[in-house]
């Protein structure tokens, strides 16, 4: 009976040291530190769900961890790249609120502002036989401010001059859908639904390149409305515009 029980132990021990060597961990819960390299490997290569899935059961195991503010950061980063974008937005707001005091507040609201553009940039509807400008731009405009915002609080952050640039497109793109409207309604014969689109462009986009174009319009529609007073400001503003431009054009080098 002995030795039918030594046996029968000696045949388990191998079986309970594997089960030890497999799970070096108490549980089988692997440490802060492997969740954080195991997703951070995931997300060098390219694989940014494993990656995202990686980052977010660190923060459920150890949710005041070390690593823990960081890989909220890759959820945020690997959301974007996957095109999941609001996702991103969605974990760009939480790690906002969270962490109001980051020194990593200027790269959220870039990964932020580069989410909600790239919604309004979507590759398919480029493909499609419309002018971009010529659409909804509810995202665009947050998009816009997201950008205004790092600009503003962050002027040194690495990521402020593509966030500058991007503002320039999207100024002239939300610029051109209000002029495209205004169009509309100037074929309506609605004057003052054209006087205040244009109105709009030249008090909130003047650095657009459709403020001449509005000016125009502003003259005249001012005209035809007899508000002959705005129509004489609005050609003063035109002539004005056009001659710096011309300035700066000259001022270019060759």
């Amino acid at each position: 009976m002995k030795k039918l029980m030594l046996r029968t132990l000696l045949l388990a021990l191998p079986l309970t040291l594997g089960a030890c060597a497999s799970n070096p961990n108490q549980g089988g819960v692997k440490t802060e530190a492997q969740y954080y390299q195991e997703a951070s490997t995931s997300l060098k290569a390219g694989n940014y769900g494993n990656a995202v899935t990686g980052f977010e059961a660190l923060e459920s195991q150890y949710p005041v961890g070390r690593y823990t503010e960081q890989a909220q950061l890759e959820v945020i980063y690997g959301k974007y790249m996957q095109a999941e974008y609001l996702a991103a937005i969605t974990a760009a707001d939480r790690y906002l609120r969270l962490h109001p005091e980051s020194p990593r507040l200027d790269y959220v609201l870039y990964l932020r502002g580069l989410s909600n553009y790239s919604i309004d940039q979507d590759s398919i509807l480029k493909r499609m036989p419309i002018n971009m400008a010529h659409r909804d731009f509810g995202q665009t405009r947050v998009a816009f401010d997201d950008f205004r915002q790092l600009n503003s609080r962050y002027p040194n952050s690495p990521y402020a001059a593509d966030a500058r640039q991007r503002m320039v497109y999207l100024r002239n793109q939300m610029a051109e859908s209000e002029m495209h409207v205004a169009r509309y309604y100037e074929t309506r014969g609605a004057l003052v639904a054209v006087v205040n689109r244009a109105r709009w462009v030249v008090e909130n986009f003047p650095e657009s390149a459709a403020v001449p174009e509005a000016l125009n319009m502003l003259v005249k529609n001012y005209k035809a409305l007899g508000m002959n007073d705005l129509a004489a400001q609005a050609e003063s503003l035109l002539k004005t515009s056009q001659s710096g431009n011309a300035g700066s054009q000259a001022a270019q080098p060759n």
